[in-house]
């Protein structure tokens, strides 16, 4: 199992993929193992406790694989449904966070959780078999973290509580009719942390200022969809629509933080991407990292920009953003920010098909 491929010395120079020569290998990356030890980090080393945060979101892919292409491809399906278990297995074994390793910067992604991944692992696991000792082992996970912690927080560590919602509580409460009062009870409490931080300020902000504070603002608006969905309590209608048009242009910048959408507006043009930057190539639909607390800003090494800042009106001493190439903090498209986003919003679409008709 797999923790990581490639390290922080991709960044040694844009180039596009597959042009990856700085390892001494040719075009070959290295690939970091989950050994459920610390590994090497530059000068220090990461804090890796352990295995399951990795294979509790293996077990519940592979899970989800078998459900999808059991009907297509037995032999892979089966394959999957195998893999699942010993993924699950081996996060019970290893318990703890497993993080990433950076050789030159000082960044990574220093994932502390693990709890809710092996609940969503189980959870995935007890709509396979219907076993009740997975039912059992998933609401022991959900009740070690009730509440993803930086709900109602000013901040938190880079990717520290990743993937910034519980996933296992909105899982398991589908599939557990005994335990779903519960879950659904966690992610009230959490949505109103938020709430409480947020219902003083004209966005109804209440996410932190961190590295990729987009993609925690869209896992956010997602726990108040899924809330919503199991209980159909409007009352956080107005806190998640608050996110998600941050998300797209009502925020103190006036801009989408999506680029190319919507088209008739002011969205990013000069993010941090090989494709645009060297390639001219768009990268339509794809989710920048965000505002960040000036204080970040200014600390993080290597970042200079490269043009006027057009938003220089709108910046202050709490946060800033720049839609320039040399900010990699607020403006490069991140891969799980845009893929939260297209689940957001199908889920959105899906909810508004027949309004209108009679």
């Amino acid at each position: 199992m797999f923790n990581q491929v490639a390290d922080d010395r991709d960044h040694m120079s844009m180039r596009m993929p597959g042009m990856d020569n700085f390892y001494g290998r040719g075009y070959e990356r290295p690939a970091y193992f989950c050994s459920g030890l610390p590994q090497q980090r530059g000068k220090f080393m990461n804090n890796t406790k352990g295995v399951a945060s990795i294979a509790g979101k293996f077990a519940s892919s592979f899970a989800l694989g078998y459900k999808v292409f059991g009907n297509y491809n037995e032999d892979y399906a089966s394959m999957l449904f195998e893999k699942a278990f010993t993924a699950y297995t081996m996060g019970i074994k290893q318990p703890g966070n497993c993080q990433t390793a950076s050789v030159k910067s000082p960044y990574i992604y220093a994932e502390d959780n693990y709890v809710d991944d092996m609940e969503l692992g189980a959870a995935e696991l007890f709509s396979l078999t219907k076993e009740k000792k997975y039912e059992q082992q998933a609401i022991d996970f959900a009740r070690q973290e009730k509440i993803t912690p930086w709900l109602g927080k000013d901040t938190a560590n880079h990717y520290q509580w990743y993937p910034f919602i519980n996933l296992g509580h909105y899982s398991f409460a589908k599939k557990s009719a005994t335990h779903k009062k519960e879950l659904v009870k966690y992610y009230k409490e959490g949505i109103e942390l938020v709430w409480k931080k947020s219902r003083e300020n004209a966005f109804y902000r209440g996410v932190p200022f961190i590295w990729c504070s987009n993609n925690l603002t869209t896992s956010f608006a997602i726990q108040c969809h899924w809330y919503k969905n199991m209980t159909n309590d409007k009352t956080f209608d107005e806190l998640m629509q608050a996110n998600i048009d941050w998300l797209f242009g009502c925020n103190p910048w006036g801009t989408s933080m999506v680029y190319g959408l919507p088209a008739w507006c002011d969205t990013p043009v000069d993010p941090h991407a090989a494709f645009s930057h060297i390639g001219n190539m768009p990268v339509n639909g794809g989710l920048v990292d965000g505002p960040v607390y000036t204080t970040i800003y200014k600390s993080l090494i290597g970042i200079k920009l490269i043009n006027a800042d057009e938003y220089e009106p709108f910046q202050s001493d709490l946060v800033v953003y720049h839609d320039d190439y040399g900010d990699y903090s607020t403006n490069e498209p991140t891969m799980d920010g845009t893929a939260s986003l297209v689940y957001l919003m199908a889920a959105m679409e899906n909810g508004g098909r027949g309004r209108g008709k009679k």
